[in-house]
């Protein structure tokens, strides 16, 4: 068990379970799997909050569902997400682009996408950016940062669907952390080129 986990009640962990099946195969987001996670186990029967999994806990379960039953597969998906991503966040050099989420923490799997920050003083100029290289986009809706939800767009990328958030030049500042039980939350470029050196000395 991992020791930043809380102890995890039977329920609790027989839902992170079925939280972490729904997002390998489905491809949900916790919020929403957690819910489905609910329904499929107990029906229209109420749910305390505090027998709910976190994030942390399903994420957990996830790369136990992954090792089992997606491991022909899934490093091989990570890789090749990761590679793509490496190419658009060097195209998006000059706003000095975050990656995060399952390409980082190392959970992305079929049903992935790409998710993004970058940074500019107007929004506005990575809309241009991409309207310069003839890709469309429109908008999205992506999680709190720095506890707000910033403005958000989405599009293809070398087939890869990219979910991306630009925020100020200042609000860069401390989105970078170091790991934390050799768990990494967000990336720059040169920290996915480091996972991806990992990833060649690991998959074949």
């Amino acid at each position: 068990m991992n020791p930043l986990l809380p102890p995890s009640d039977p329920l609790r962990q027989e839902l992170a379970g079925a939280a972490a099946r729904l997002i390998a195969e489905n491809g949900y987001d916790y919020g929403t799997a957690k819910q489905k996670a609910a329904q499929e186990l107990l029906g229209k029967q109420r749910v305390d909050k505090n027998s709910l999994p976190s994030n942390e806990e399903i994420e957990e379960e996830l790369r136990i569902y992954q090792a089992l039953f997606q491991s022909d597969t899934q490093p091989q998906r990570l890789k090749a997400l990761r590679l793509t991503c490496l190419d658009l966040m060097k195209e998006l050099q000059a706003y000095e682009p975050i990656v995060y989420g399952g390409i980082v923490n190392g959970t992305a799997g079929e049903h992935s996408d790409i998710h993004l920050l970058a940074f500019a003083d107007d929004p506005k100029e990575v809309d241009y950016w991409l309207l310069n290289q003839n890709i469309p986009f429109e908008p999205a809706e992506v999680g709190k940062i720095n506890g707000k939800a910033p403005d958000a767009i989405q599009f293809k990328y070398k087939g890869e669907w990219v979910s991306l958030a630009t925020l100020g030049v200042v609000a860069r500042r401390g989105l970078l952390k170091p790991a934390v039980e050799g768990r990494l939350f967000r990336t720059d470029t040169e920290g996915l080129a480091r996972l991806l050196k990992e990833d060649n000395e690991t998959v074949e």
